[in-house]
């Protein structure tokens, strides 16, 4: 198993050992699953500029790499806040304001660790694709297109499992069947990311 795997893997049962210590409501772990989009946001950043040019023979542009991350932000900045609000308002019953993002995060037992393992198990994916090369071998516009694929997947995991909740009524049993769903869609994400890493460039698809 790849080190990036296995520190989501890891991630997964951290956030699942805590949402069943402390108790929390399946909810919560929904919440922390769309915060991942954040995560992947912000270590999709720094691959911006490491990244090659688009084709072999283009320079490195800072201003264009500047530009590209920060359309990138914004673009899939409202993806994440639409899914948010859809979190929100479905399975919370509030609305997602900066106020009460904040208060889920330091009102909510363990959510802080939580957090952190997150943080730190993308941040791991990162440093892998750095240490082997492929951080710095993607083309700038494969690295703008490579969230899209995460988001579109962990949006439907998390919509869809939320669904499930209504016909759950044991909360145990429902942290640990997200927890399943979240986990084998990370590993078809990863599955689909090797593969396409493995096919030439002009052949690779999603």
């Amino acid at each position: 198993m790849k080190l990036p795997l296995a520190a989501l893997i890891v991630f997964n049962l951290l956030s699942l050992a805590i949402a069943l210590y402390m108790g929390w409501k399946p909810a919560m772990i929904l919440f922390l699953y769309w915060a991942e989009n954040v995560v992947v946001a912000l270590w999709q950043i720094p691959r911006f500029f490491v990244a090659r040019g688009n084709s072999p023979n283009e320079g490195y542009k800072l201003p264009n790499r500047v530009f590209v991350c920060a359309f990138f932000l914004v673009h899939y900045g409202i993806f994440t806040f639409v899914h948010g609000t859809l979190v929100f308002s479905l399975f919370l019953h509030e609305e997602m304001t900066q106020d009460t993002v904040l208060d889920l995060v330091s009102t909510t037992p363990g959510l802080k660790l939580a957090l952190l393992g997150l943080l730190v198990s993308h941040g791991v994916q990162f440093f892998s694709e750095l240490v082997n090369g492929v951080a710095n071998t993607t083309p700038l516009d494969k690295v703008m297109g490579q969230p899209y694929k995460r988001i579109v997947v962990l949006h439907l995991v998390v919509l869809l499992s939320g669904g499930l909740l209504l016909f759950l009524p044991y909360p145990m049993a429902s942290l640990i069947l997200l927890a399943i769903i979240k986990t084998v869609a990370d590993v078809y994400l990863d599955r689909k990311q090797m593969k396409q890493q493995e096919m030439p460039a002009n052949v690779a698809q999603f």
